[in-house]
């Protein structure tokens, strides 16, 4: 399955590629997350991978955001992308209210809330489109025309141009519109599978990482802040969670969604599915009511197997209609990006989720090595 003239072309770039910027190892970065996460986006044809471009258009906008609030250089030119993309990065801080004194770790979270707030206003929706349009420009005429250049083609965009790119009728900003309206773009199968089986070994021993803060370091000379937001943004100490309202979405008799223990009052835990420690993903989906003794004991940071996911499938789906109820938009829009694709009918649509979320605890299980539960 891995080839290892693809993986020595992979090595090749990350190690030899010259860089007079970061976008090379944040594109990397992006196209790992896609591959271990969205395959069921991922369409293979031609022994080519094609992955949806807005996928990597979300990833940019939080993984620069931190930089363009405290003004740390990304290139060797001492900007982060560009005037017109940090302009239109400024415009949100100042409809969000973010006073760029502040940390950036609170600006990050609130800013990254409202990237995912599906009933943003108009004026917002705006300036996030705006800004997508303005990003994918980038990825598609700088990293992917540059990395790897030299030898072979890695990435090569479906279109090159997304000013046309409108919201229509009562359409809204969001992840699924992104990912839906923003075209693919395509790399090798083997480049693919790489990526999807090797991705960690890649960035989780730092590898890349660790380019990426030594380029920033060498752009911002005493800025103590770069390896603090380098660390956070390839960890999982960015954490957001906020249970509050998820806590009044639930119905009010509650039941424990592995043991099918009854959850009395508050005393409870709203616990990731795949842990955000592997997963990085705060989706309504993925964050259920279950026991506390059992959630902090037992399952931890475990994988819950596909045995017992399908077990528990008629309570999993009825939390998700809680959910579907309370924000129909925002839980239409997460699980069509984190679980099953667009084009999927809606009476259907909750069945084909629980076999993706199965199919991921299978690759997490069984191909990533980590551990798992069931009880």
């Amino acid at each position: 399955m891995i080839d290892t003239e693809a993986l020595r072309q992979i090595n090749y770039i990350i190690e030899h590629d010259s860089a007079s910027s970061t976008y090379k190892y944040v594109l990397l970065k992006s196209v790992i997350n896609a591959s271990q996460k969205y395959e069921h986006l991922i369409k293979t044809e031609h022994s080519r991978a094609n992955i949806p471009l807005g996928l990597i258009v979300e990833q940019w906008i939080l993984d620069y955001m931190p930089f363009v609030f405290k003004d740390i250089s990304q290139q060797n030119n001492k900007t982060v992308l560009d005037q017109p993309i940090t302009t239109i990065y400024n415009n949100i801080f100042q409809i969000l209210n973010l006073d760029k004194t502040k940390e950036w770790e609170y600006a990050y979270m609130q800013f990254t809330k409202a990237l995912q707030n599906p009933t943003m206003s108009g004026e917002l929706s705006k300036e996030f489109l705006k800004l997508s349009k303005k990003i994918a420009d980038k990825i598609v005429t700088m990293p992917m025309k540059y990395t790897g250049k030299s030898e072979y083609e890695f990435f090569i965009p479906q279109r090159y141009k997304f000013g046309s790119i409108k919201l229509v009728n009562d359409e809204v900003y969001n992840s699924s519109f992104v990912v839906n309206d923003f075209g693919y773009f395509s790399i090798s199968e083997q480049h693919y599978n790489i990526f999807r089986y090797l991705g960690q070994t890649l960035y989780g021993t730092s590898t890349i990482m660790a380019k990426w803060k030594q380029k920033t370091n060498s752009l911002n000379a005493n800025q103590e802040t770069v390896k603090d937001i380098i660390e956070k943004l390839s960890g999982d100490t960015l954490e957001i969670r906020e249970t509050t309202s998820i806590r009044k979405m639930l119905s009010q008799e509650k039941e424990c969604i592995w043991s099918g223990k009854e959850l009395k009052d508050k005393n409870y835990d709203v616990d990731h599915v795949l842990p955000f420690s592997v997963w990085f993903n705060n989706d309504l989906w993925n964050m259920l009511p279950t026991d506390r003794i059992l959630n902090q004991q037992k399952k931890k940071a475990k994988i819950p197997t596909r045995r017992l996911i399908e077990k528990r499938a008629d309570i999993i789906m009825n939390y998700w209609n809680d959910y579907q109820k309370a924000m129909p938009l925002l839980f239409k829009s997460q699980i069509e990006v984190a679980l099953i694709g667009k084009e999927i009918a809606e009476d259907k649509a909750l069945d084909i989720a629980i076999e993706s979320l199965c199919t991921k605890s299978d690759y997490l299980i069984h191909d990533r090595g980590h551990e798992a539960f069931n009880i």
